[in-house]
């Protein structure tokens, strides 16, 4: 009974919806020639990963500190970073400064396609509403600086976007001339690719700025440390060290033999005489034993010392090689590396705006008017107190109808002959 009684509410107020329909389709569609017509140009760029992503194709995911994190991020995060890169108030400062949109009125906005007089009480509009904000705010009425204004301006009216699973990055700028569209995207995006590369150089000349500060250091130390050995060498009088050591080895050795003689001969000698000789004799080699022992002594301390300083020489001179090669690296990169970001396309002044949308607008009116019509009909009928039926009748009363007169037309009651 309640879908009867709501059919027979938008039924008996179907002439009036269809009105509302039509007018609200017709004022939406009017809408779309009073509003300025936009024109959107794009520019394409290309931003070449540092280091190549590798993708496991076998695990969905990955793991960082244990919580899963998908592959796209190691994309999404470069992406979101260059799109603020470009966003950023000193990469769209330089775009006004370069367009001089900060000059030109008509810059920031471009050309206009309202009527003169529409245009003009809209601006006013625009600058009583902000007069009034400002006070609210404020307290009083703060004067725009035409280049804050520009620069807010351009970055409401541009807009970044990086296509999914690539390194492209669209940069499109909204404005009422086509060709103001296209100078600012294709400006933005060379401002974009000259902040890159000075990035990258200046990244690269403070590397090798570093690494001719370590070249000098690893220099110095590789210097230092053969002065030391050599200073080592000449105090100590070592040249060959190892050939002295083994000569005092058997020097030693042919001593003790003489002195092992020398013992055995004193054992079995009989003559006093000769037994004085040979005790003095043995008191002479153990003597000579001892002194070319006392000698020997330090030679192992001086080996162990010299090989210090010998592998400090050496360790300085693999450092300096380092340090030299990945300075001329350093210097390789900078003379012959690849830019990062390049433009892949230029935008190009369009041809049809984008905006307004007479299609979305339109349809919009129509169903803002049908919600509208609907919503007033059943406001009318809700205020209407009249006798609109038998549900009426049966309700005010408290009994039922047991039967109804028809309605009879006067065309059918002439032909009765009634």
């Amino acid at each position: 009974m309640e879908q009867i009684a709501i059919l027979d509410v938008l039924r008996r107020h179907l002439s009036m919806i269809i009105a509302l329909c039509a007018v609200a389709t017709v004022a939406g569609y009017a809408l779309t020639f009073v509003l300025a017509e936009q024109f959107e140009a794009s520019a394409l760029v290309l931003v070449r990963p540092q280091q190549a992503i590798k993708i496991d194709t076998n695990k969905a995911t990955k793991e960082f500190m244990d919580f899963p994190m998908s592959q796209p991020t190691s994309v999404e995060t470069p992406s979101k970073t260059y799109i603020e890169i470009i966003k950023s108030a000193e990469l769209i400062g330089k775009v006004v400064r370069a367009l001089s949109l900060d000059k030109e009125k008509a810059a920031e906005g471009g050309g206009t396609s309202k009527p003169t007089y529409l245009q003009a009480a809209a601006e006013d509009l625009q600058k009583s509403l902000r007069d009034l904000i400002a006070i609210l705010k404020y307290g009083r009425v703060i004067a725009d600086d035409p280049f804050a204004k520009a620069v807010k301006g351009v970055g409401s009216n541009l807009s970044l976007k990086a296509t999914d699973d690539t390194y492209l990055f669209e940069i499109k700028y909204k404005a009422k001339e086509p060709q103001l569209a296209a100078d600012v995207a294709n400006t933005a995006a060379k401002s974009f690719i000259d902040f890159m590369d000075e990035i990258r150089r200046s990244e690269t000349q403070y590397i090798r700025d570093q690494l001719r500060i370590q070249l000098e250091q690893s220099q110095q130390q590789l210097k230092a440390a053969r002065q030391r050995l050599e200073d080592y060498k000449k105090a100590h009088s070592i040249f060959l060290y190892e050939t002295e050591y083994n000569s005092k080895l058997r020097v030693i050795a042919d001593l003790e033999v003489e002195l092992a003689k020398a013992e055995a001969s004193l054992v079995s000698g009989q003559n006093t005489l000769s037994t004085v000789s040979l005790a003095a004799r043995r008191a002479r080699l153990i003597r000579l034993v001892e002194e070319r022992k006392a000698e020997l002594a330090p030679l192992p301390r001086l080996e162990h010392e010299l090989k210090q300083l010998d592998g400090d020489v050496k360790a300085a001179a693999t450092t300096n090689e380092i340090v030299d090669k990945e300075l001329r690296e350093a210097d390789i990169k900078l003379s012959y590396a690849t830019p990062e970001v390049r433009l892949v396309s230029q935008a190009v002044p369009p041809q049809l705006p984008s905006s307004p949308r007479r299609g979305t607008i339109t349809a919009a009116s129509l169903l803002a008017g049908l919600i509208a019509a609907i919503g007033l009909a059943f406001l009318l009928e809700f205020v209407n107190r009249g006798v609109r039926g038998i549900y009426d009748i049966e309700g005010f009363v408290g009994v039922r109808v047991l039967a109804t007169i028809p309605r009879i037309s006067k065309r059918r009651w002439h032909l009765a002959g009634l």
